[in-house]
């Protein structure tokens, strides 16, 4: 009689076939369900996303009516059907006081209304005023309607107003 002392270890045994078929059902059941689940969150988000714009909307419906009222009335809104040409041409006049002012004179305001500019300003010598107002006699725009001078220590101040004339009144 013959023992085998050696029998054959019996361990243990992976059929790889048969973890495959299980992996594959499990994954056939499991992934719709994760797809569903994936997309139903995503619904839930634009859903919550849908309602805040539409809050959003609610309180600019208001102001979205007043914009329109707005529009209408703009487009309701007509010039006249003549425009008066401006009576006054400031850029020759513009142009004309910088020949009138010499070097020396230092402005600190002008203020013109009505056709009369007022000016005040500054300079170190009585001639470079009387230069001035020379130049404003010899101008085809501007007519001198009053200077008034003051002396503090070395500077003349100075307060002049001349009249502009319109287009009307030009040579």
């Amino acid at each position: 009689m013959r023992i085998n002392l050696l029998k054959g270890k019996e361990g243990l045994y992976i059929n790889w076939g048969e973890i495959a078929v299980v992996l594959i059902v499990i994954l056939t059941l499991v992934l719709p369900g994760l797809h569903y689940f994936v997309n139903y969150i995503e619904l839930q988000d634009m859903e919550t996303e849908r309602n805040r714009l539409d809050n959003q909307l609610q309180a600019l419906r208001p102001q979205e009516e007043y914009y329109f009222e707005l529009q209408e009335q703009i487009d309701d809104f007509y010039l006249p059907e003549e425009v008066e040409v401006q009576r006054y041409a400031i850029s020759p006049a513009i142009e004309e006081f910088g020949v009138i002012l010499p070097n020396q004179a230092t402005l600190r305001d002008i203020n013109f209304a009505n056709g009369v500019m007022d000016i005040n300003g500054h300079a170190r010598e009585i001639e470079i005023i009387l230069d001035m107002v020379g130049n404003i006699f010899q101008s085809d725009i501007f007519s001198l309607v009053s200077l008034e001078q003051f002396q503090r220590e070395d500077v003349i101040d100075f307060y002049l107003q001349v009249e502009m004339h319109t287009r009307e009144e030009l040579p």
